[in-house]
């Protein structure tokens, strides 16, 4: 069976905490996973990508498609786009820069903005990954988390290093891996939250209203999204 990961840390620093131990969590994970398991392991980040930032003309919302990915000679956008669909697992990890994630971080969730009218992550499971000094984790790994569940991602776990509480670094490695492993488990069924389900209500109502030929519109009459009461729905018969 083979599952794939998406990693994406948003730092330039290669020898950063959040490296260090999204690395770790990625190793350990793979370390125990049953042999039947094959695991392709993507990690990017701004070292060895590029990408643009958004320019605010909403073209991805509007057609689908953004600039910087129709160039001659385009960015990494829509590579990181094709790789984050294909995934199983998406861990976003960023250093808390000013109570908030990093600027690549930001980037990135700006370009794939879009997606959270699309659903395009559903039943993929979310990892949010934040390190800190000593405070500003929270508000960061929340973040990342309502990001990702707008994107239809079910988020299993938030994992907030401080470097305050560095003792307890191994304890939240392990505790995420568990989390990840849950996952592989044949009985585990992916199902929206509460919050996503009021989300999927409202943004319905919405595209309902766009004209036919918008893309979004055309988006939910082609995946189906309209023909269904609820996300839950969505997620059980065409996700």
């Amino acid at each position: 069976m083979l599952k794939k990961i998406f990693v994406y840390v948003g730092s330039r620093n290669k020898d950063s905490r959040i490296f260090d131990l999204t690395n770790q969590i990625i190793s350990r994970f793979k370390n125990l996973c049953s042999k039947e398991i094959e695991l392709q392991i993507d990690i990017y980040s701004p070292l060895n990508t590029q990408l643009n930032p958004s320019t605010g003309c909403r073209q991805c919302f509007n057609l689908g498609k953004c600039p910087s990915e129709l160039k001659d000679k385009p960015d990494d956008g829509e590579m990181i786009k094709r790789k984050m669909k294909e995934a199983d697992y998406i861990v976003l990890a960023s250093p808390v820069y000013s109570h908030n994630v990093s600027s690549d971080m930001k980037v990135l969730i700006d370009r794939l903005s879009y997606w959270a009218h699309l659903y395009t992550l559903v039943k993929k499971a979310g990892i949010v990954i934040s390190t800190a000094e000593s405070n500003g984790a929270t508000f960061v790994t929340d973040y990342l988390e309502k990001t990702l569940s707008f994107m239809g991602a079910s988020v299993i776990h938030k994992t907030n290093f401080i470097k305050t509480e560095s003792f307890l670094a191994d304890t939240y490695v392990e505790e995420t891996v568990d989390s990840m492993l849950h996952v592989l488990d044949s009985s585990y069924k992916f199902t929206p939250t509460d919050y996503q389900e009021t989300t999927f209500n409202t943004l319905k109502i919405i595209l309902s209203q766009y004209e036919q030929q918008h893309f979004e519109h055309k988006y939910w009459v082609e995946n189906h999204l309209f023909d269904c009461d609820t996300l839950e729905e969505y997620f059980e018969s065409y996700a």
